[in-house]
């Protein structure tokens, strides 16, 4: 049987499907395998660089914003007491 499956894997370019009472696998080359993981780390690790980025950029404009003095909206009343003198 394993013969077969190498036969099929070097026909099918690596890869064939075997279905077995309502299970199906996948079988591909372990160097293919591996690849795949390889690439799969690697976009994990740049989406999460980029996730971190956007955290730092976030807490950087909330800092500023609490430095900025608070806008006067709408009808509020102003007194001189409010005032940035």
């Amino acid at each position: 049987m394993w013969e077969r499956i190498k036969k099929i894997l070097q026909k099918e370019g690596g890869k064939c499907i075997i279905i077995d009472k309502q299970q199906s696998y996948l079988v591909t080359k372990l160097e293919d395998y591996e690849k795949k993981l390889d690439r799969e780390n690697k976009t994990d690790s740049s989406e999460s660089s980029e996730i971190k980025k956007a955290n730092q950029d976030i807490d950087q404009w909330q800092s500023r914003k609490k430095k900025e003095p608070e806008m006067i909206q709408g009808n509020q009343e102003v007194k001189i007491e409010d005032l940035p003198f």
